[in-house]
């Protein structure tokens, strides 16, 4: 159990411990995408009490492709130097931070001069039609997440993440469900994977920042077992880490859908899944998804995967690190889900804060 709160490397990185702050969107950020000063104190909150690695709010690497209320950007020059202040906090700590880019694809918001984009086209609002993108329309948000991996490195992050997973634009090309084309961006696992693949490689190559990867282990929304349609996603999804460790990913951030409605479970979400890559696959992994207490953390570590990741919870209690250390068996967060809706109402984000 040690292991977790030891120090550790992922690649050439240096981490005080193996614990990640999970990307959270917060709803903090200024109205122009900008870093505000709330966010900065959020980040600092979690580096002082010794969060070892922490991956930014989701960031929107095009404007067509913000997905939430006051969504960070990093589409423009102009977003550098806010995005350096939260580096510079989190370093200031020890603490290493990640940059997290994505496109909302299907989720973005719809404004009244905007096109939605989608792998293969859907309805959305029940009369709105997204647009199948055009191989020049993966081209320019491939081009996109490259520049905003740019823009991070500048801003002084340690890496940064890219968002394959909770139905942004990528897991939409990653899902069958979602990508129906019959072009090479569709189709087969490593063909669906085009696009993520084609970003990583970009980046690694042409910014020279480390990337890791954050991916769905299960195909149903809310479903964590590994059989159905989820075991055939399962094998995809090996395949999938393969080519990402080929392209350059430093590590894989498993997640999945519908965590929201697996409040019930009693071991970590996607473990199963993990442990199932593992076996095939030899690349870090960060494993998200209802870890909440030390008997969590020594589930992940006996498993032998690489790092934990927690979101919820830090919402909470940013110093649960040292809570535990200190001898707290679990975290305060009691999954109830408030901390997407009391930032808009009253402008806390735990039903536990004053």
């Amino acid at each position: 159990m040690q292991r977790a709160f030891q120090s550790a490397k992922l690649g050439t990185i240096s981490l005080k411990n193996r614990f990640f702050r999970s990307a959270t969107h917060d709803y903090f950020g200024n109205a122009d995408g900008t870093i505000s000063q709330r966010q900065i104190e959020i980040i600092e909150d979690l580096a002082k009490n010794n969060v070892g690695a922490i991956i930014t709010a989701i960031t929107a690497v095009r404007a067509d492709g913000i997905s939430e209320q006051n969504q960070n950007r990093l589409d423009d020059d102009r977003y550098i130097e806010p995005m350096k202040k939260v580096v510079d906090i989190a370093h200031t700590y020890g603490s290493k931070i990640f940059v997290q880019l994505a496109h909302g694809g299907a989720k973005s918001r719809l404004e009244a001069d905007n096109t939605i984009y989608s792998p293969s086209t859907v309805m959305i609002n029940d009369d709105t039609a997204t647009k199948e993108m055009t191989k020049e329309d993966i081209l320019r948000i491939t081009d996109a997440f490259v520049s905003a991996a740019l823009r991070a490195k500048k801003a002084g992050a340690d890496g940064v993440q890219i968002h394959g997973a909770h139905g942004y634009l990528l897991s939409q090309f990653l899902s069958p469900i979602t990508n129906r084309r019959i072009d090479d961006y569709g189709g087969s696992a490593q063909n669906r994977f085009r696009i993520v693949r084609e970003i990583i490689r970009r980046i690694v190559s042409e910014v020279n920042i480390p990337v890791i990867l954050k991916l769905n282990s299960n195909l149903i929304r809310g479903n964590h077992f590994i059989e159905g349609v989820n075991e055939t996603y399962l094998a995809d999804l090996v395949e999938m880490v393969r080519e990402a460790k080929t392209a350059g990913c430093l590590a894989i951030e498993l997640s999945g859908t519908g965590f929201q409605q697996l409040t019930q479970i009693t071991h970590p979400y996607f473990i199963h899944q993990a442990i199932e890559i593992q076996k095939h696959v030899d690349v870090p992994i960060i494993l998200v998804g209802g870890i909440r207490n030390i008997k969590h953390i020594q589930q992940v570590m006996d498993a032998n995967i690489d790092f934990i990741a927690m979101s919820r919870p830090f919402i909470c209690e940013p110093d649960l690190i040292e809570k535990f250390k200190a001898g707290q068996f679990k975290a305060r967060c009691i999954l109830c889900n408030q901390c997407f809706i009391l930032p808009n109402t009253n402008g806390r984000r735990c039903v536990f804060h004053k």
